[in-house]
């Protein structure tokens, strides 16, 4: 029979918890976009536009009830948007815009999300900040 005695007990593995990040804002984590806007508003707003060509982004934000958010709710709206979390929507992230209201809502077709991208596309750097989405949203 083999015995521990005299011997360290074995050692357990605990793994730390992963380093916060600062710049991730916890709207990220714990918000949704029906924790913001209504799940009737992002209906309608999706209806409103489900043949192809039929988006206008001013006409979308006004029937879901973005555009009458404060600059900190449609703040953390632009960070659930952005799929990749990379600070930015980018032109292949708009396409899939409406789908991150619902998972069944259509594509934009290739106009719709070129037509967006410079209406909001302030410096033409070819992605959309938190700043130049706020201004968009709230003028």
């Amino acid at each position: 029979m083999l015995s521990n005695y005299g011997k360290d007990p074995p050692q357990r593995l605990i793994r730390a918890p992963p380093p916060s990040d600062s710049a991730t804002p916890p709207s990220r984590i714990t918000m949704t976009l029906t924790s913001i806007l209504s799940a009737a508003d992002i209906a309608n707003a999706l209806k409103d536009c489900q043949a192809p060509d039929s988006f206008g982004q001013k006409k979308f934000f006004q029937i879901c009830g973005l555009c009458k958010k404060t600059p900190k709710e449609v703040t953390e709206v632009f960070h659930i948007l952005d799929n990749d979390q990379s600070g930015f929507i980018e032109e292949e992230e708009l396409k899939f815009f409406l789908q991150r209201f619902s998972p069944s809502a259509r594509v934009l077709t290739a106009a719709e999300t070129k037509a967006f991208l410079k209406a909001a596309d302030d410096d033409d750097d070819g992605k959309i900040g938190a700043e130049e989405f706020q201004a968009m949203v709230l003028s």
